[in-house]
């Protein structure tokens, strides 16, 4: 009977060592479990308020109103409320379409509609001064020869200026549409890659 106590006060002890590291590592586990969900959850929210953003953003520019002046060969000529996500294609059918005797061989109509534009669709047979579809003298993407027009020139037209390749043409016009058109030639520097220097070589060449 003694030796059995014994065995028993001996083993004690190991019974409450092996009891001490299970509860322990439990511990540990429990942490390491609460805090990976709560990475998770950080990182879920994060993603969300990316995407909530990112519709917001797309949401107050679809909103952002905007005329235009639709001339030449459409069914309804005159001035038409839009949105910053229209296309030159969605003004032409707020005028009802083109006409039967237009030429739409010079009109881009999936170019990005901007505030004050004047689209003109010229008729079969007439002279066209530019492949754009902004032909008005006083509102097309040149103003006259040597300044460009920073609202309305085309791609390519913006990559006529001296250090301006397809990728700096590129954010002209996404600045652009984003922000509702330029107010002053200056916005220029609002996009990365225009500085002091650089617009300084373009303020002579550019116009609103």
């Amino acid at each position: 009977m003694m030796d059995f106590r014994r065995l028993l006060d001996k083993y004690k002890y190991y019974t409450i060592a092996v009891s001490m590291i299970v509860i322990i590592v439990s511990v540990v586990f429990l942490f390491l479990f609460v805090q990976k969900n709560q990475k998770e959850v950080s990182e879920a929210e994060r993603t969300m308020t990316s995407i909530i953003s990112t519709h917001s953003s797309e949401a107050e520019s679809s909103s952002q109103q905007l005329y235009v002046d639709i001339k030449g060969a459409v069914k309804k000529p005159g001035m038409y409320e839009g949105n910053a996500n229209m296309r030159v294609w969605d003004a032409v059918m707020l005028a009802g379409g083109v006409s039967d005797e237009a030429d739409t061989k010079y009109v881009n109509f999936s170019e990005r509609v901007v505030d004050q534009m004047v689209i003109y669709v010229p008729k079969v047979g007439e002279e066209v001064q530019s492949s754009t579809s902004k032909a008005d003298s006083q509102n097309g993407a040149m103003n006259d020869t040597s300044k460009v027009n920073l609202n309305q020139a085309s791609e390519s037209e913006l990559q006529n200026l001296p250090g301006i390749g397809q990728k700096k043409a590129q954010e002209i016009i996404r600045y652009r549409e984003e922000n509702g058109g330029f107010k002053k030639i200056e916005d220029l520097k609002n996009i990365s890659g225009f500085g002091e220097k650089t617009f300084e070589k373009l303020k002579d060449l550019i116009t609103l």
